[in-house]
């Protein structure tokens, strides 16, 4: 299948396209952590460069989070407006399921700020207070975490000092979640929400 997949939600924008079995790919970074903003340029430029066509495409992967704010507004506004225009489905997955499927791991820690952790398997995410957090973790997990958070586990994977392109794992999660679902109703645009889990603070 012909498909684009992207995240924003991390410390880096990550893009990957699957077009007639080549695979075209990107990792965005920015020093003032502005990379989502370049997401909509990189993808036309590697439309371009590759003389690839949109209307080719059969569906969008994207990370709808947890993450930054930011970051996750940005990718699902493009996802969502790309989806509509081109009548795709859109095909929703969660930051924990991507990083532990690139990273091979058990466990996913992200500092969700105020004293608080997300805690994400492949099956959920949880939100907890720092307190508690080590009630969630076994002495047998492996973990993933992000810079603050491995300030708790010594033993942690931290993501952020890598450049795995996590999209191109995306393509292939994606790729499995529409090819064996049996309600193309869950890729409508339309349904598709975000997952803060957390609201961001009001000022």
């Amino acid at each position: 299948m012909n498909l684009i997949a992207f995240c924003s939600a991390l410390d880096k924008t990550f893009l990957a396209i699957k077009y007639n079995e080549n695979i075209y790919s990107e990792i965005i970074k920015s020093d003032e952590n502005y990379h989502s903003l370049y997401l909509i340029s990189k993808i036309k430029d590697i439309f371009e460069k590759n003389k690839l066509e949109f209307n080719a495409l059969e569906g969008i992967i994207v990370n709808c989070g947890p993450g930054s704010f930011t970051g996750i507004r940005v990718a699902m506004s493009v996802a969502k407006v790309m989806a509509g225009e081109l009548n795709l489905p859109l095909i929703p997955l969660d930051t924990a399921s991507i990083l532990l499927s690139a990273y091979n791991c058990d466990k996913l820690i992200m500092d969700a700020r105020r004293d608080m952790f997300f805690v994400g398997t492949n099956d959920k995410i949880e939100l907890v207070l720092k307190n508690n957090i080590k009630d969630y973790i076994s002495e047998n997990d492996k973990l993933l975490a992000d810079k603050n958070s491995k300030l708790l586990f010594s033993n942690a994977i931290c993501y952020e000092d890598y450049d795995k392109n996590i999209a191109i794992n995306m393509l292939e999660l994606g790729e499995n979640k529409l090819l064996n679902s049996k309600n193309n109703e869950e890729f409508n645009y339309m349904n598709i929400k975000a997952n803060y889990i957390q609201t961001p603070p009001v000022f």
